[in-house]
């Protein structure tokens, strides 16, 4: 005897057009793994960024299909108080999948990774400070006359406070 499902079961309404589109041993699998997810033998791996609250599951000989859902909850009134929502079935190429989640749910690809975000962004001990100029102006520029180096080896004098002044 099968244990009861421990989950609901919702599709987007494109994600079962995807599921018939599929070829029909990847449409058997995807299904399996459905019912693995619903009767919680299953969980995927946790997608990021953007996509946190989703889950995919790999399919095919070389796991070149996936199979996004998220874990929700369910409408008032329901057997289950949570529900599997199964969002996209399609390859992974190029990022197929992902883009389709995305623009399912309404959500915008960001402009770049968090990598290219984080190269953008000041690091905390910078924020609040006036950024450095790439070309310093004439007033603030030393000059050669005014540099000099023996000032940097110079220790202060037993007579004298380490900015120099007399005691």
């Amino acid at each position: 005897m099968t244990p009861p499902p421990a989950y609901g079961l919702s599709f987007n309404p494109e994600a079962l057009t995807d599921l018939r589109a599929l070829p029909r041993d990847i449409r058997d699998r995807a299904l399996g793994l459905i019912e693995d997810v619903v009767r919680a033998r299953v969980t995927g791996g946790s997608l990021t960024g953007e996509l946190r609250e989703y889950r995919k599951l790999y399919l095919g000989e070389r796991s070149e299909w996936r199979i996004v859902y998220r874990l929700q909850n369910t409408p008032s009134g329901s057997h289950h108080h949570h529900e599997a929502h199964v969002v996209a079935v399609r390859p992974r190429a190029r990022h197929d999948i992902y883009d389709t989640v995305r623009a399912r749910v309404n959500r915008p690809r960001p402009a770049a990774g968090p990598r290219a975000h984080a190269a953008r962004t000041l690091p905390p001990q910078m924020q609040g400070r006036k950024p450095p100029s790439a070309r310093p102006d004439a007033s603030t520029a030393m000059t050669p006359a005014a540099w000099r180096p023996a000032d940097l080896f110079t220790s202060p004098t037993p007579d004298t406070d380490p900015k120099g002044n007399r005691r």
